[in-house]
Parts: structure tokens; C-alpha cells; sequence
């Protein structure tokens, strides 16, 4: 008798709630899809992280790549300029005082209602660089793409990545390196 009562809540409740399961499942294939897939600006973005040099030697390009990475503050972490790579970081604090006292605020307005909060604000950050050059085709240019981002950690030991996307950041660099380029070429 119980087994039968069991039998009759099944045959409602199974249907319920595999419909349920169903209307909760997301498209895999989509986030697939989506997981890894360049941003929808992209061409833009290469554009604006992508110069060309009149300078036909990858070697000599890098070079002065790395000395205005150097003048700028970072070390360079990995250099193959006989494939046209060159990777640089440097760390800097990324603490500033008016997140903080957001956020002790916050934990202050938190505990009069009873809430317990615990504040988080942003301790350090390594900003990355990527240059890799290319010989452009039937010239005598080299063209160059550098890559930003920010790698940051805060007070719980939790890191974001941040691309760093700032047109005038990318022009300040290529305008350094055209004014070192230059200068090289009035030392020989």
C-alpha cells in the first residue's frame, strides 16, 4: 500500500520535475562558443596595439624596444628576438586611500544594522607587456604589436586580470620608441 502511494507521487513528481532540470540547463555548446572568443572590437584593438617601424631588422627594433621598457620601469622577463618576442613586467602598489575608507565605511554601516561585512580594497598590481614583431611583407618595415594588462590582488590575496586597453598609452610607448629609433639612426 505505501509502494503504491510512492508509485502515484512518482508518476507526478517525476515529470515536474524533470521539466524543472530541463528549464534549468544552459546551452554548453553556446558558453563554448563564447569562452575564449575574441572580443567583438578586435580589429579595432589590434589596431591601436600594432605599429610599423621603417626598420627591416626585428633584432634592432626589439632592442630599443626593451630600453624604452626599461626607461619606463620594467624588466624584461623574456627575450626571443630571433622569433620576435619580448616580455616585460613591473609591480607597483595599487592601494589608494580613498577605496580603503570606502570600504571601512562600509564595514561601519554594515555593523550598526548587524550585517557583518568584511572590506576588501586593492593592495598590488604587475602590469605585463607583450611585444611581438613581424617583418611586414615586400618592405622594409617591421611592425610591432604591444599588449597591456594588469594583474590585481587585493587585501584577501584574490588577483584580477585587467586588459589595459588605453589608446594613449599604446601612442606614448610607440612615440618613445619611434624618438629611441630615431636616435639610433643618428648615432650611425
Amino acid at each position: 500500500m505505501i509502494l503504491r502511494r510512492f508509485r502515484r507521487v512518482g508518476v507526478v513528481v517525476a515529470p515536474v520535475m524533470m521539466t524543472t532540470l530541463l528549464a534549468g540547463c544552459v546551452n554548453h555548446n553556446q558558453i563554448a562558443m563564447e569562452v575564449g572568443a575574441p572580443p567583438k572590437d578586435a580589429a579595432q584593438l589590434r589596431e591601436m596595439q600594432t605599429a610599423r617601424f621603417d626598420a627591416a631588422d626585428e633584432v634592432v627594433l626589439l632592442t630599443e624596444a626593451t630600453q624604452v621598457l626599461q626607461d619606463l620601469g620594467f624588466g624584461v622577463a623574456e627575450s626571443a628576438p630571433q622569433v620576435g618576442v619580448l616580455t616585460g613586467s613591473k609591480s607597483r602598489d595599487a592601494t589608494e586611500a580613498g577605496e580603503v575608507a570606502a570600504q571601512i565605511a562600509l564595514t561601519v554601516v554594515a555593523a550598526a544594522f548587524l550585517v557583518a561585512y568584511v572590506p576588501t580594497w586593492d593592495t598590488n598590481q604587475v602590469i605585463r607587456v607583450t611585444l611581438v614583431s613581424q617583418p611586414v611583407p615586400q618592405s622594409r618595415q617591421t611592425q610591432l604589436r604591444a599588449s597591456f594588462e594588469r594583474l590585481v590582488a587585493n587585501n584577501k590575496g584574490q588577483i584580477r586580470v585587467e586588459p589595459l586597453q588605453q589608446p594613449e598609452m599604446h601612442q606614448e610607448f610607440f612615440k618613445m620608441l619611434r624618438n629611441g629609433m630615431a636616435m639610433r639612426e643618428n648615432r650611425t
